[in-house]
């Protein structure tokens, strides 16, 4: 009698005692015998599919207003922390902004989010970095101004008990062999947001990425705009497909290949019929079998 269950992300099985987990591309795999299983399906990550990855991260929610009291509402921002934005809408002085939380309220002191303005691609600051209190009405760029407040981006995440990002991200790895082969190349890693935000350019143009779904393959649609820094759709532009495949680089010099990998954070409801009735079900199943075993 032998079991198998994909459970956050781990691969179980029941014929072997526990062995070192490896990684691998669709996650990572080690065994487990069915007494450990029914901690499994009686978590609440258990049930994730291995082709998921995970990815945890606080985001910046950024409400815009357009007046000096924060009462008129201007437009809504999900930000992730020390992405390249450009802030071509915002601001007729600077070109891109970044934001990075350096406070994160611990015993119940305030959330920082530090923020800064550039003249290029997030290398030439135009202004030293302004430390904005969350929750707060602040100054953010030109005449706006905003309240922020901090999303969690995990499936891990729970909407009845914290705010949670829905914010789908792109990770883009590079690899020192071809075919995605060998080392993982960390100190290259990129992660952009998968909404359509209009990111810099190193040349000084900008580019946006977008997510969709069919036929249950994921790709990912990038518009560049070339020497325009806000996304302009009045410029000439270049697209690209991106798939889920792994694409050549370099031939002689690493990096060699690099691919991209979407994660979506899909947050959950503590007491959800779905999850507490089959989580249920399936302990009393293991239950019975651990007994038999």
């Amino acid at each position: 009698f032998w079991l198998k269950l994909k459970c956050h992300n781990f691969e179980y099985m029941a014929n072997q005692p526990m062995p070192s987990s490896h990684v691998s591309s669709v996650g990572i795999h080690i065994t487990m015998k069915p007494r450990l299983l029914l901690f499994c399906l009686l978590s609440a990550s258990c049930g994730r599919s291995l082709a998921s990855s995970e990815v945890e991260a606080w985001d910046v929610a950024a409400t815009i207003y357009s007046d000096s009291f924060c009462m008129e509402r201007y437009t809504d921002l999900l930000l992730m922390q020390d992405t390249c934005y450009s802030s071509g809408t915002y601001s007729n002085s600077s070109v891109a902004f970044k934001v990075h939380i350096v406070g994160y309220g611990y015993k119940g002191q305030d959330w920082i989010v530090d923020f800064q303005e550039f003249s290029d691609n997030c290398i030439t600051p135009l202004s030293s970095t302004s430390s904005l209190v969350v929750g707060d009405c602040v100054g953010l760029m030109g005449r706006f101004r905003s309240t922020l407040s901090v999303k969690f981006r995990s499936d891990k995440c729970n909407e009845e008990e914290q705010s949670c990002s829905n914010m789908a991200a792109g990770q883009q790895l590079f690899y020192a062999e071809a075919d995605c082969q060998g080392e993982e190349m960390t100190e290259l890693t990129r992660y952009v947001p998968l909404q359509g935000e209009c990111l810099m350019m190193r040349d000084g143009g900008s580019q946006s990425f977008v997510m969709s779904t069919s036929d249950n393959k994921t790709t990912i649609a990038r518009t560049d705009y070339p020497g325009n820094t806000a996304c302009s759709t009045l410029v000439e532009t270049v697209e690209y497909t991106i798939r889920e495949q792994c694409y050549s680089l370099f031939s002689s010099q690493t990096p060699m290949s690099f691919k991209w990998v979407v994660h979506q954070a899909a947050s959950t409801v503590n007491g959800s019929p779905w999850t507490r009735t089959s989580r249920a079900v399936l302990a009393a199943v293991f239950l019975i079998s651990s007994a038999r075993w």
